[in-house]
C-alpha cells in the first residue's frame, strides 16, 4: 500500500517529518491498548539540522533509546526504541490476524506499508488505512503454498483425481477435447459422480475466488 509525498506531507505527520527525512520499522516489540501506544524499534534519518533532541516536539513520537547510529552515503541513520501513539496505531488495536510488517516505511517521499496476514484482517487493515487517508495505490500479493493448501485441503481424494484426470484429458479445454462419459469409463466411474465431483472442485475454487475478491474489495 502507498502514499504519495504529498498525502503523507499534508497528513498529521508533517510535524515528524520537519524533523526526519524517512521513518523504517524494524520491529513491533509492544502494544499497550489501554494506552494507546506501540513499542517500535524503527531506523529514522534526520533532516540536515536537525538533532534526536528535537524529536521531544513531536507528541505522538516519543524516542526511549538510542540503540545504534550508523553513517549511510551521506546520512546518519539512528536505530531507536520508541513509544508511538499516532492515531494509526489504533487500526490494528482490533486486528489480531493481520499485522504491519518491518520494512514499512513513511517520509518525505511518500510511504509504503506491508500488511500481512489473514485476508479478512489484511482486509481490515486497509480499510482502516483507507480511512484515514485515501493511498495511491494498493497491491495485494498472493501467499501462495499456504492459500493453495488451505483450498486443497477442503477436497477429497476422489474430488482431486477427477479433477486432474479431467484436465490432464482436455476436459477444461475449448472447445472440450472429452466428456464427462469418457473421464468416467477411464476411471470406472458413473457419469453423474463424475459431474459431482467436478461441480464440488469447481464450487471450492468459485468460494475460494469469491472470498478473495471480498477481501481486496
Amino acid at each position: 500500500m502507498r502514499y504519495s509525498p504529498a498525502a503523507i506531507l499534508n497528513s498529521n505527520f508533517k510535524d515528524l517529518f520537519k524533523i526526519v527525512k524517512k521513518v523504517v520499522l524494524k520491529a513491533t516489540l509492544y502494544h499497550d491498548w489501554e494506552e494507546n501506544w506501540i513499542r517500535q524499534v524503527v531506523e529514522i534519518i534526520l533532516q540536515d539540522g536537525k538533532t534526536l533532541s528535537d524529536l521531544s516536539e513531536v507528541l505522538f513520537f516519543e524516542v526511549e533509546t538510542n540503540l545504534h547510529q550508523r553513517r549511510l552515503n551521506s546520512d546518519d541513520v539512528y536505530t531507536l526504541m520508541v513509544q508511538n501513539s499516532h492515531d494509526l496505531v489504533m487500526i490494528g488495536k482490533h486486528i489480531e490476524d493481520a499485522v504491519v510488517m518491518p520494512g514499512s516505511e513513511f517520509g518525505i517521499h511518500g510511504a509504503t506499508l506491508i500488511v500481512r496476514g489473514a485476508p479478512s484482517g489484511v482486509s481490515n487493515m486497509v480499510k482502516g488505512f483507507k480511512e484515514w487517508k485515501a493511498p495511491t495505490s494498493v497491491s495485494f500479493v498472493d501467499t501462495g503454498e499456504d492459500n493453495f493448501a488451505e483450498m486443497a485441503g477442503l477436497l477429497s481424494e476422489s474430488q482431486s483425481n477427477v479433477f486432474l484426470n479431467a484436465h490432464s484429458a482436455g476436459y477444461y479445454d475449448s472447445p472440450r477435447k472429452t466428456s464427462l462419459v469418457e473421464i468416467g469409463r477411464d476411471l470406472d466411474l458413473s457419469r453423474s459422480t463424475v459431474a459431482g465431483h467436478l461441480r464440488a472442485v469447481e464450487k471450492t475454487m468459485a468460494d475460494n475466488l469469491r472470498k478473495r475478491l471480498d477481501d481486496i474489495s
